[in-house]
């Protein structure tokens, strides 16, 4: 090895320990709400970005919830089927479907929200106040300078 090369090991890269920690985070929380409300993870966030932004488009739905155009439409669509969510073609544009939650989608949501504290109450429960306080200081400082660098390099390439 050149003393060039990084001796870091891939365990040791903030970003893989973040991804790490997400991804047991979410196959924890996923497995807990299929097993308790028969809803996966994914299906859950596309109705609680409905129930916060009522009337969003698929697109905007795509940008908030990170997920693939096709893996989205296909949420959707199985939401719709379930009786969970409802269409709308757009109003301004026929070619834009409005995403709404039902009755039954709003107290999906609610019932989970209620649980989801819980769960989240759970997991910071090992970490003193001022320690949460601190992470999520540090977790919106990241976040802005990732978003900034990203318009920054958006911007130089016009």
């Amino acid at each position: 090895m050149s003393a060039d090369a990084p001796t870091h090991s891939i365990l040791e890269f903030m970003s893989f320990r973040l991804n790490r920690l997400c991804e047991m985070t979410k196959d924890s929380a996923s497995g807990f709400y299929e097993r308790e409300f028969g809803i996966g993870l994914r299906e859950l966030r596309v109705l609680r970005f409905a129930g916060l932004e009522p009337g969003l488009t698929l697109t905007r739905l795509i940008e908030l919830a990170l997920l693939e155009k096709t893996v989205t439409s296909k949420l959707v669509t199985a939401l719709a089927k379930r009786g969970l969510l409802r269409r709308e073609v757009g109003e301004a544009d026929a070619r834009q479907l409005n995403l709404y939650l039902t009755p039954a989608g709003e107290a999906l949501v609610a019932q989970t929200y209620q649980r989801g504290d819980m769960l989240e109450k759970m997991f910071l429960s090992v970490l003193t106040q001022a320690e949460v306080q601190t992470l999520d200081r540090c977790i919106d400082k990241l976040t802005a300078a990732l978003i900034a660098h990203q318009q920054g390099a958006g911007a130089s390439t016009d």
